[in-house]
């Protein structure tokens, strides 16, 4: 039989700092669920990416909008984790670009290759089994499936 466990579900308010707490309450409710400390860093980094790019792209750095998180374990005892947030969508095309990019290594000779913007995603397609975006009307939510255990 498998572990059954509780769904962890909660709304934050967007500011510089949100992704720190939503990470800090992700990271507790992984370890009541024995999950390795590996797969508990690798979700935080994922988390974190996909906080951050709700707060800055969809939120454009406004302050007390709602970001939902949600986690909870799947019949093959896979980790699905989702944020919503209910700010500006991006359209198939640009997540489809995101997600395939190709990540540039800074060169320090070449200031064009020292932004950061464009990596966030390719860091979670590297660290994940699978990820969606998912548009319900308002509501935009990126959809995580990570091995866990």
């Amino acid at each position: 039989m498998d572990l059954v466990t509780e769904q962890f579900s909660k709304q934050y308010s967007s500011s510089p700092d949100v992704s720190r707490d939503i990470a800090d309450d992700m990271q507790q409710y992984l370890r009541s669920n024995q999950v390795s400390q590996e797969v508990i860093d690798q979700v935080e980094l994922c988390l974190v990416e996909v906080v951050n790019n709700a707060y800055e792209h969809a939120y454009q750095y406004s302050d007390k909008l709602p970001i939902e998180c949600s986690c909870f374990f799947n019949s093959d005892n896979e980790l699905v984790f989702e944020v919503s947030d209910y700010g500006k969508s991006m359209t198939k095309e640009e997540f489809n670009r995101a997600v395939n990019g190709e990540f540039m290594e800074p060169d320090p000779e070449d200031p064009e290759t020292w932004m950061t913007s464009g990596r966030g995603f390719i860091i979670v397609v590297q660290l994940t089994d699978d990820l969606e975006y998912i548009q319900n009307g308002n509501k935009n939510t990126f959809k995580i499936l990570k091995r866990a255990k």
